[in-house]
């Protein structure tokens, strides 16, 4: 016995597709907040390499068993789902949910087929409960919908106390403590309030930077308070090594000397290493004695569990189909979920698309392309997937390559060290390094007691203005600074108040004061642990050091590569600058970098 039920509900929002979309794509959260258990899935690779997810719950006495498919959407106008039932009262069911403009708002369709089998199957149709079921998971979306414009407000977050009252006072002592830390910024108990009542959803993979946006708060002070909070033991570090191609976490472990040199993705059935700029994102979670967060899976076939895929859809083997797609100006790459080639390509302000061409295991991007359109080929024998990704998802992650050059996990988190031996390779770091002009001098003129005096407190002179421009100490070599920046804008930034404010670190001093020789270089480089601390060498280590060997003291060295930055040249803005320069030693070609001077307030103090 079998019958198909259809299901079907229009409704007209205020707000445009594109406000509605984040509600109605993030399927796990959906399920979540309307009661849907946690299940289990095993991933199985088929002899064409397209993985299969089989998936698993206990019912009372029955064990439930389906395969979760592909979905497919295009961002902000369509989203499809389907499961394929081996028993249980239903053998298929289709979701979909399909947004168009209507004026200034949306109409906006939910709609569902489900293939009902059996006795249970006909009870189910006719009793209503399929309905039912539908109906409550509309009021899920219909309140996150509606929550969406609040601030300070996770959507799907509970009113209710979902700790126990013991639970709930040994977080409020540590919140306590945690809010008289500097290093939480005042944020404290939105700290508290998210880890209380957010859906488990969010709390499963908590990245600082995107709640820093929704917080309208300091990037910077929000990964702070998030350091802080784990040293306290409210939140557990997750060092996650993502797939590069769907974006799960397929490793994590809790200190960065476990984190492996490579994993395998068992979704995408790849092999891949690691990249601390690309692949490498701590995240945080709440302690298991805070919110113990259940193992197993919520939904699989939503946009929200891969928010960086813009495009998602099946097309047969030796065809074509053209979709409406439209995205954002920005970097993009075009791959098939199966695994194969992949190519990439920027949209451009007139929202362009290229065709593709799947051919054999080649992905082909063929120009021009179609404003607003996506043309797709399938040349192969067998039906793909293909996919549009998003390259820009790294702004909202808390990188490995960014993370480590942060004082405050420097300062909260100095157990946080690789393995000996063990080498990353870093993107990008602007590096700098100080030494005083003249030493050799200062020590035969003032006594070792005197010229230890002064250079102890110029290291703290350096120290204070590094740390005011989010840089930190890598290390002091004899008189030398070695400093290290993320941003080379805040580099600059820190080097020039060096040199701007030494005549006032200087003036009422019984001693003679000092000159400042600077260099500074952005580059890659390799960090390693070395003396129970993270270190960096590399080219732009070296370069930085001999930049500073190329200043004359009273003014700082800074290479073109730094200034390639537009925000670094922003900062240099009214500067009297010198363009030179030099062939350093063990490099073949000369470097190029401008001579900066001490700014006009600096000349006038020192007068």
């Amino acid at each position: 016995m079998k019958s198909l039920y259809s299901y079907r509900k229009e409704r007209h929002y205020a707000k445009p597709p594109e406000a509605i979309w984040p509600f109605v794509a993030d399927t796990a959260r959906i399920n979540e907040l309307s009661g849907s258990p946690i299940y289990r899935v095993e991933e199985r690779a088929d002899a064409h390499g397209r993985i299969h997810r089989l998936a698993s719950v206990g019912l009372g006495p029955l064990r439930l068993r389906w395969e979760d498919g592909y979905s497919e959407w295009q961002e902000n106008r369509r989203i499809v789902q389907v499961r394929d039932f081996r028993n249980g009262p239903i053998r298929r069911f289709t979701a979909a949910v399909d947004l168009h403009p209507d004026g200034i708002g949306s109409r906006v369709v939910y709609s569902s087929d489900i293939e009902c089998v059996g006795v249970l199957g006909w009870l189910a149709k006719n009793s209503g409960q399929i309905d039912r079921e539908g109906d409550k998971r509309l009021a899920v979306i219909e309140k996150l919908i509606a929550e969406g414009d609040l601030a300070d407000h996770v959507p799907g977050a509970s009113t209710e106390e979902v700790a126990k009252p013991a639970v709930r006072r040994r977080l409020a002592a540590l919140i306590a403590e945690l809010d008289r830390d500097p290093a939480s910024h005042g944020l404290a108990q939105k700290l508290s309030d998210f880890l209380l009542h957010a859906p488990v959803v969010a709390l499963r993979a908590m990245r600082p930077l995107a709640l820093a946006r929704s917080w309208h708060a300091q990037p910077q002070d929000t990964v702070e308070l998030f350091l802080a909070a784990q040293r306290l033991g409210i939140l557990v570090m997750g060092w996650d090594l993502l797939c590069p191609r769907c974006r799960g976490a397929k490793s994590s472990v809790k200190h960065l000397h476990e984190l492996p040199q490579g994993a395998h993705c068992a979704s995408c059935n790849i092999d891949y290493g690691r990249d601390f700029t690309r692949n490498v994102e701590l995240t945080f979670h709440p302690e298991p004695w805070l919110r113990p967060l259940p193992k197993g899976e919520l939904c699989l076939l939503g946009q929200g569990t891969t928010p960086h895929v813009r495009f998602q859809a099946e097309v047969a083997a030796h065809s074509r189909k053209s979709l409406a797609v439209t995205l954002a100006p920005g970097p993009y790459r075009f791959r098939t979920i199966e695994a194969g080639g992949e190519a990439d390509a920027p949209i451009a302000e007139d929202g362009v698309i290229p065709e593709v061409e799947a051919n054999g295991t080649d992905i082909v991007l063929r120009t021009p392309g179609h404003p607003g359109e996506f043309v797709i080929h399938n040349g192969t024998d067998r039906p793909l997937f293909f996919v549009i990704e998003d390259r820009d998802w790294a702004k909202d992650a808390l990188t490995g390559e960014l993370v480590i050059a942060m004082p405050a996990f420097r300062r909260l988190c100095p157990e946080q060290l690789l393995r000996p031996g063990d080498e990353v390779e870093i993107g990008r770091v602007a590096i700098v390094f100080t030494d005083l002009q003249g030493s050799t001098k200062m020590y035969d003129e003032l006594g070792d007691v005197s010229a230890y005096r002064l250079v102890r407190d110029h290291f703290a002179y350096l120290s204070e203005r590094v740390a005011r421009h989010h840089g930190f100490i890598v290390k002091t070599v004899g008189d030398a600074v070695m400093a290290a920046f993320h941003d080379p804008a805040d580099a600059v930034r820190a080097v020039l108040s060096m040199q701007d404010e030494v005549a006032s670190f200087n003036r009422g001093r019984s001693d003679s004061g000092i000159v400042l020789k600077l260099g500074l270089h952005l580059g890659s480089c390799i960090a390693v642990t070395a003396g129970d601390v993270l270190d960096y060498f590399g080219s732009a280590v070296n370069t930085a050091s001999r930049l500073e060997h190329q200043c004359r003291g009273g003014e700082a060295i800074i290479s073109q590569a730094v200034l390639a930055d537009p925000e670094a040249r922003e900062a240099l803005a009214g500067r009297e600058v010198t363009e030179d320069s030099a062939t350093l030693r063990g490099l073949n070609e000369p470097v190029r970098f401008v001579r900066v001077g001490a700014g006009k307030t600096a000349q006038a103090a020192s007068s």
